[in-house]
């Protein structure tokens, strides 16, 4: 009975608080299929960081312009007000980017992994769930790699100095299970928003002195800092 009951939940909830779309304010969703139709995939050029110093990934593709107020809000719903249902269009988004990077077949999907506070506190990591729901479209493995060790601070108000500082010894790499194999040597690494490439870079550093040395990395978003 409580799995029925749990499908119910949504439902009696979009009565009591109906939503609109985040674009048009259509009511039924807050992300309706004409305003996802109209968002224009950026062309995969790199994102080109010249402070970033010592990279550890080949290169960093975004998807969206993040000064689109619709793609703003969006993520932003999705981030902070961990509406979870909002992981199904932006992985699409991300799919849409991913498909034109003609990535090795070999590849292997992971994620920028919450702290497991933070993941208790929303109840879900908005990255991996977005890296797992992609890995499905594209056809490829998805295996978390790496856990946040350090509860890192916000990074809104940071600039780019604080920024490195607070995210250096942030990751470890994940032991892997007895069962786990993988022929993979190309690595896509999945976060939501960039904006120094900090966290990604720090994240990266760590896959490679695991091994992993092609790294590369696709964001829905780059933020200004």
């Amino acid at each position: 009975m409580i799995k029925p009951v749990r499908n119910l939940i949504p439902f009696v909830l979009d009565i009591i608080w109906p939503q609109f779309c985040l674009g048009c304010g259509q009511e039924g969703t807050l992300s309706c299929s004409a305003c996802l139709a109209k968002l224009k995939i950026l062309e995969p050029v790199p994102i080109n960081w010249p402070d970033l110093g010592d990279s550890y990934f080949r290169a960093c593709f975004v998807c969206l312009d993040y000064d689109h107020k619709f793609i703003e809000k969006i993520i932003k719903r999705y981030k902070y007000d961990y509406i979870e249902k909002l992981a199904d269009p932006l992985s699409s988004l991300l799919c849409q980017q991913a498909q034109q990077l003609n990535l090795p077949p070999d590849t292997m999907i992971t994620n920028v992994p919450l702290h497991h506070y933070k993941k208790r506190q929303r109840g879900f990591d908005q990255t991996e769930l977005l890296a797992k729901k992609l890995a499905q479209k594209l056809n490829l493995p998805y295996q978390a790699l790496l856990q946040r060790i350090k509860k890192t601070k916000s990074q809104a108000q940071m600039n780019k100095a604080d920024r490195q500082e607070n995210v250096s010894g942030a990751f470890t790499i994940l032991d892997r299970p007895s069962n786990y194999y993988t022929t993979s040597n190309s690595i896509l690494l999945i976060d939501d928003i960039a904006t120094t490439g900090a966290t990604l870079n720090e994240a990266a550093k760590i896959l490679n002195q695991a091994g992993y040395k092609n790294i590369n990395c696709l964001v829905l978003a780059k933020n200004n800092p």
